[in-house]
């Protein structure tokens, strides 16, 4: 019963240090950003500041989050068991993973509008919107996280043996260490779009539309962390050992690190694009074609993780 109290409090602990520990890294590389942009160019403050507000607002929303699971976590009402202990470190690891990636990626998308407004002034209104919409879609991972966690919660209280606690804990490493990558990517690739705007704004409406599409590309090797993790909680394990849970847990690992490489790798891609795009606004169709055939290329590598990841899933 000890063992089980300790790592229930871990659990709770753990969601919440970590994505705080995200967040205020974020929320520091932000400020200072606007702080240096508004000193360059003092009569971007306005701008600057209202970017800033929002930028620290979305930011924050991920704690939020984790502090909202640390909370269930800490009043639950399910009597405690090793078992359930275990599976709520699983909850710890896709909210806490996620939050904190999250947060500290979406610092840079802060940085990089406020070096555009200072460029930019009379074009603020467009890059806080490029701003704003870029950190929303980058918050899927935490929505996606906080979903999962959901169902962990539900079925170790349904299952509280430590056999379905490992499950837990399979699920919730799958969606938390999907969320790295592409929160890593998004940082990549975004922040290279807010620069672009400011550094050439005639090019705006090529960057715009380039960015919906690739921010939503490098999201996808977190959607199949999500499939692998939703997987990996529903299987059926009647008869199966404990050496079983940790053969999922290390399909979990698989998936997770697949889509680390796979979205930094299509971040990298796709930043070097819009930075050509910002140069040379006619170049667009080239390198959108030339992007997406790469993408193409770089996306069979989390395929590739999720067939073995299914291999081993179904050898338990």
């Amino acid at each position: 019963m000890l063992i089980a109290q300790i790592i229930h409090y871990s659990a709770a602990f753990l969601t919440l240090a970590i994505a705080v520990l995200g967040g205020g890294i974020g929320q520091g590389i932000a400020s200072i950003a606007t702080i240096a942009a508004i000193q360059r160019q003092p009569c971007s403050y306005q701008a600057n500041f209202r970017a800033l507000i929002i930028g620290l607002a979305l930011i924050e929303s991920g704690i939020i989050i984790a502090l909202v699971t640390a909370l269930m976590i800490i009043f639950s009402t399910q009597p405690l068991t090793i078992g359930i202990a275990v599976g709520e470190l699983g909850i710890a690891a896709a909210i806490g993973f996620a939050g904190g990636a999250v947060s500290i990626a979406s610092s840079f998308v802060v940085r990089a509008a406020a070096e555009s407004i200072s460029r930019q002034p009379f074009f603020s209104q467009k890059v806080t919107t490029v701003m704003l919409l870029a950190q929303s879609i980058m918050e899927a991972p935490v929505i996606i996280a906080f979903i999962v966690s959901l169902l962990i919660r539900t079925r170790i209280n349904a299952n509280p043996e430590l056999l379905f606690g490992l499950q837990g804990l399979a699920a919730g490493l799958a969606v938390g260490l999907g969320s790295i990558g592409p929160s890593i990517g998004q940082a990549i690739f975004t922040q290279a779009a807010c620069k672009g705007i400011g550094t050439n704004k005639e090019a705006y409406n090529k960057i715009f539309p380039f960015m919906l599409l690739l921010e939503a590309i490098i999201e996808t090797p977190l959607i199949f962390c999500l499939l692998i993790g939703i997987i990996i909680l529903f299987r059926p394990l009647d008869g199966a050992l404990i050496s079983d849970a940790l053969i999922l847990i290390t399909a979990a690992l698989t998936i997770g690190l697949g889509a680390l490489g796979t979205a930094t790798g299509i971040g990298f891609t796709a930043s070097k694009s819009v930075e050509g795009i910002a140069q040379n606004p006619d170049l667009y169709s080239i390198l959108l074609r030339t992007t997406l055939l790469v993408v193409a290329f770089i996306e069979s590598a989390i395929i590739y993780a999720m067939i073995i990841t299914l291999m081993l899933i179904t050898k338990v």
